[in-house]
């Protein structure tokens, strides 16, 4: 009893080893897989370049040009672009300098179009105004020109009336007077007028008759 008691313990005791023995194998085999896949990797990593130098070289080769070459050109073209940059850059501010300028002629030209336009809208009011005054002033001028030539007329009228009333006032009383005074002097055949008196004479115009 005791030796199977004995056994069995070492079969126990084996039993461990042996597992153990197993999973020490696994452990390596993932090890070793982990390490080839980063081994893959880094043989990637440093081919990849390479070959896309040598394909690159490849193209060049196709094209006929060296990379030297390529670089040279390369740089020319920056250098162009460069120089390209630093023209549209003065032609943009040369552009923005016009705009400025064209803006501030538009608002010149407004404004002059403003002052032309309020000074032609004066000049409009002020000639109305002036065809209103003088419209006006023709209209005053015609009816009191009309207005004198009436009382011209009527003065006319007046004075001829009042010159007619005078001879007739004046032919009587000189006939009346003279008349009477030929009594005296038979020579005695007309009159004239005198600083406004009756004299009573011969051979003048205004004759009388008694």
């Amino acid at each position: 009893m005791p030796e199977k008691r004995d056994n069995e313990k070492l079969d126990v005791e084996i039993k461990p080893k042996q597992n153990k023995g197993v999973h020490l194998h696994h452990h390596h085999i993932s090890l070793a897989l982990i390490f080839v896949i980063i081994l893959i990797l880094v043989i990637l990593i440093i081919i990849k370049p390479a070959m896309l130098g040598f394909k690159i070289q490849s193209q060049f080769n196709e094209m006929g040009i060296s990379v030297s070459d390529f670089i040279v050109e390369h740089e020319n073209k920056k250098a162009d672009l460069l120089v390209a940059n630093t023209n549209l850059e003065s032609c943009r501010s040369v552009s923005e300098r016009y705009l400025a300028n064209i803006a501030l002629e538009k608002n010149n030209t407004y404004m002059c179009i403003s002052e032309l336009s309020e000074a032609e809208s004066k000049l409009s009011n002020l000639q109305s105004e002036y065809n209103f005054n003088i419209s006006t002033i023709q209209n005053e001028y015609g009816q009191r020109t009309s207005e004198a030539e009436v009382e011209l007329s009527q003065c006319q009228s007046t004075n001829s009336n009042i010159r007619n009333d005078y001879n007739s006032i004046v032919s009587w009383a000189s006939t009346n007077i003279c008349c009477k005074s030929k009594v005296d002097n038979n020579d005695i055949d007309s009159y004239t007028i005198r600083n406004g008196q009756i004299v009573c004479t011969t051979g003048e115009e205004d004759k009388i008759i008694c």
